[in-house]
């Protein structure tokens, strides 16, 4: 289920490659799963070690290279997932892959949301 959930939504962000069937059938899902693990392990570290160790790592700045580099993670993430997969490179897999940095950002933020509460000197970052 969680596989057609990524088909749909990038799809319904960079629009629909016809042309080229592997971007559904393997590219989407790939793609996907390791944004969600690496998104997730990156907020992981941020508020819950780094956030927890010293009270360097709770300033907007901090946050917004954190954010900045994952979304630099999710784009050659996906770049180099449909670049092995198609062969390759077409106009759509950069505009692929800016979406998928985007979706990166999306999902930082939500997650940011959800666990500055856990950090103990990150708790007002990034509001």
């Amino acid at each position: 289920m969680i596989l057609t959930i990524f088909s749909g939504l990038y799809e319904l962000i960079a629009g629909a490659n016809p042309a080229v069937p592997e971007y559904d059938d393997e590219v989407y899902q790939t793609v996907g799963q390791i944004t969600l693990i690496v998104v997730s392990a990156v907020v992981l570290i941020f508020y819950l070690c780094l956030g927890r160790w010293k009270p360097i790592f709770h300033k907007l700045g901090h946050w917004i290279f954190t954010l900045i580099l994952t979304m630099c993670a999710a784009f050659a993430i996906a770049f180099i997932s449909a670049k092995d997969i198609i062969g390759e490179i077409d106009s759509y897999m950069y505009r692929f892959c800016l979406m998928n940095a985007v979706f990166a950002a999306i999902v930082f933020i939500m997650l940011s949301i959800v666990l500055k509460p856990m950090s103990v000197f990150s708790k007002r970052t990034p509001f």
